[in-house]
């Protein structure tokens, strides 16, 4: 994450406001207040994201201001996988249904987010910072849309070209409904993993 705020420094990121796990923890108040004021939400983390902040607590939040959600949860390796299973174990069937990645998509539209991406299986560390290369550099460099940049994973697209400049004196980005057309681009091996990421909602939103 730190290395995709640097990459599009341009694009508005030293502006976004958030938590990086190396350096703080973020409660899940802090989570909760980021969630109802941002225009846009990225979380990057291992495990369920439901598993970090309660669903109950997600389905009374007002998130009408929230455009778009990008989860790249779901990575996982022996330590987290243990720690999951440890804290799981204190859970009702019912609270670990509402966290699977269906379940979250609907919470998270049913508080008013436009556009929702998330995993839909577990994925490795490694794999999950690719996604968010790839889906970062499409919506903020490329300016795809919300579903153009998603089915360019399907694809195997990898873009090359930048779209006109933006004007990058506007403090608070928004997400906008358009219809952008593909720049150049060129192909790249596909993998099981390419087809993980889906979309829930407006597939017409685009960053500006």
């Amino acid at each position: 994450m730190k290395k995709t705020m640097e990459t599009h420094s341009q694009h508005f990121t030293p502006l976004w406001e958030g938590f990086m796990g190396s350096q703080q923890t973020p409660s899940l108040s802090e989570v909760e207040q980021l969630l109802c004021k941002c225009s846009g939400f990225i979380f990057l983390g291992m495990e369920r994201f439901l598993a970090n902040v309660l669903p109950a607590k997600l389905a009374v939040l007002d998130l009408s201001e929230c455009h778009m959600a990008l989860l790249f949860d779901l990575a996982q390796n022996r330590v987290s996988r243990i720690r999951q299973s440890n804290l799981d174990m204190q859970k009702s069937a019912g609270q670990l249904a509402l966290e699977k990645p269906l379940e979250t998509a609907v919470l998270l539209s049913l508080g008013g987010v436009g556009s929702i991406v998330l995993n839909q299986w577990h994925s490795s560390p490694q794999r999950n910072a690719h996604s968010v290369d790839a889906i970062m550099n499409n919506l903020l460099r490329v300016g795809l849309t919300s579903g153009q940049t998603i089915h360019a994973l399907r694809k195997g697209d990898v873009q090359g070209s930048e779209r006109n400049q933006r004007d990058t004196g506007s403090y608070d980005h928004k997400f906008h409904s358009d219809s952008k057309g593909d720049d150049v681009h060129h192909k790249v091996a596909l993998t099981p993993s390419a087809f993980n990421c889906v979309l829930y909602g407006l597939p017409n939103l685009i960053i500006t």
